[in-house]
């Protein structure tokens, strides 16, 4: 059984090192570039930033989330304010994503989608394979949760909480926690990922070296949590490898952060730092193997081989 599975995974890791996400991106003067990009990146972000600040200044009860990072205080109305919260949230990420997005496009003279699908249009039987096998992850997840410990107290199904404002709630939701997990997408399992693949092109060193920079950009203190999130972003970069898109990634990760937002806690109390305990990275490794089946079941049957695109240097 495995001698069996050893060729399997060589094939995997042959296939994942050609993405065309990092293979045939020929770069001149690689450090000068990055340079280049990192100036226009901080440039851009921050015109995009002012923009949302522009945008938002006159929407009352935006204003007010501006600044309010902890978690929203409990009333009736507490879902209205969450809303707006995951709007700010939404757009501000959004915002910052198409600067560093756009940056790379210029400073590497690619179109955009040479940086989200290159050589193919965009998937959306991925993006569904995606999140419906990371809702199914966790559904199976919350008993295991349960008996580990865990509190249960679903927002939209709180009677404390107006039914109108859990129905606008659940929207803003859906449509603001998508523009998120598309910007951290974006900027991590694209622009970052296709960058990281001048220096190397070793796929499970790209797979660690994402899913750490992924996990430190969320600043958050907590070990356990660290780690979790840098198995996440691991797996998410191998679906990117693997089916040359951002696609899978994306629905799954949307599916991931609205589980928790709908059927956990509000969203603004999933970002608190908490003391977690040690077993509780056991769902997360259990996840990650059923996610990576998935995402090779779903390589297998779709990706043909990577597209043979030009080796164009950027100019």
């Amino acid at each position: 059984m495995v001698h069996s599975r050893r060729p399997q995974l060589d094939l995997a890791l042959a296939a994942a090192a050609e993405s065309t996400l990092t293979a045939r991106f020929v770069v001149t003067h690689p450090w000068r570039r990055v340079a280049s990009f990192v100036a226009l990146a901080a440039m851009l972000m921050t015109v995009m930033v002012f923009s949302v600040g522009v945008a938002i200044s006159g929407i009352p009860g935006m204003r007010d989330q501006v600044g309010d990072l902890g978690p929203l205080p409990d009333s009736p109305l507490r879902l209205i304010n969450e809303s707006f919260q995951v709007a700010l949230f939404a757009l501000i990420l959004g915002a910052l994503a198409f600067g560093i997005l756009a940056a790379a496009a210029m400073t590497y003279r690619r179109p955009l989608t040479d940086f989200l699908w290159p050589g193919r249009r965009f998937d959306v039987q991925h993006l569904g394979t995606g999140f419906l096998t990371m809702v199914c992850i966790s559904v199976t997840s919350v008993p295991i949760y349960l008996a580990m410990g865990s509190e249960w107290a679903p927002p939209i199904l709180d009677a404390q909480y107006l039914d109108r404002t859990r129905l606008t709630y659940v929207l803003v939701m859906v449509g603001g926690l998508l523009v998120a997990a598309a910007a951290e997408e974006v900027v991590c399992r694209g622009v970052l990922l296709r960058l990281t693949g001048l220096i190397t092109r070793h796929p499970l060193v790209l797979c660690l070296i994402n899913g750490l920079i992924f996990s430190a950009i969320h600043l958050d203190p907590d070990p356990v949590a660290f780690v979790a999130r840098a198995v996440s972003g691991a797996v998410w970069t191998w679906a990117a490898l693997r089916l040359g898109g951002l696609e899978f990634a994306i629905g799954a990760h949307l599916a991931n952060n609205l589980v928790i937002a709908l059927f956990w806690q509000p969203f603004s109390e999933a970002g608190t730092s908490r003391d977690a305990a040690w077993t509780e990275l056991a769902p997360e490794v259990l996840s990650a193997v059923v996610m990576v089946v998935m995402i090779e079941r779903l390589a297998n049957r779709y990706v043909k081989g990577p597209p043979r695109l030009p080796a164009r240097a950027a100019a």
